[in-house]
């Protein structure tokens, strides 16, 4: 752990210590301003889940293994479910504004919709070599934690992303695939084109 030393003026400190909307002391309670700062300044949201994935890290690996373990007997794991287990599913995402009902029609809340998009391009575009629907239940998993404040097991969790990804959310890993591939086939017609330009002047140097 990184350790920080900062000055402060006399007023500066007392200012400090009289923050009523923070608790610890000193240090900590300098910590605990730059997490509150972190999560109040919406130019920072990316940075402020970005921390916690990082905290959170060894329990959301455990759940994707769990993922992945689900998959290894099925490639369509919902398709074996009985409607009580996916009824029940839904209602829990409803009651905790992940699913919303409109005219009759279940779908993601915008609020879940919009937080997902952002966390999936920054897990993708933090490593580029992770697989785009791996990032998609990484950014479920994360923000199912948020939404059910401590209330969903993980267990849940696990079948909640599942059900997710599946019902609602491919489409963006999908589309940010279709991105990389594209980006990467650009890149490998320029190379081929700059080749063939190299291997023309060398021809016309020997002739």
């Amino acid at each position: 752990m990184v350790k920080v030393c900062a000055d402060f003026s006399d007023k500066e400190y007392e200012i400090l210590l009289s923050l009523k909307m923070i608790e610890e002391n000193e240090g900590e309670k300098l910590r605990s301003l730059f997490r509150y700062y972190l999560s109040n300044i919406p130019e920072l949201k990316s940075a402020d889940y970005a921390l916690k994935r990082f905290e959170d890290k060894e329990e959301i690996d455990e759940i994707i293994k769990e993922v992945e373990e689900v998959y290894k007997k099925t490639e369509y794991p919902v398709d074996s479910w009985d409607n009580d287990k996916i009824d029940k599913l839904i209602d829990e995402l409803i009651e905790i504004n992940v699913l919303t009902i409109a005219e009759g029609v279940r779908t993601v809340s915008s609020k879940f919709r919009d937080l997902f998009k952002m966390l999936l391009h920054d897990i993708v575009t933090e490593n580029k070599d992770l697989d785009e629907h791996r990032g998609a239940m990484i950014a479920v998993i994360q923000l199912l934690k948020e939404f059910g404040a401590g209330t969903l097991s993980k267990d849940t969790r696990r079948d909640d992303a599942i059900l997710l990804n599946e019902g609602w959310l491919y489409v963006y890993a999908k589309e940010i695939r279709k991105a990389r591939d594209f980006i990467k086939t650009k890149k490998l017609s320029f190379l081929e084109e700059e080749s063939d330009k190299e291997i023309i002047k060398v021809g016309m140097v020997q002739e």
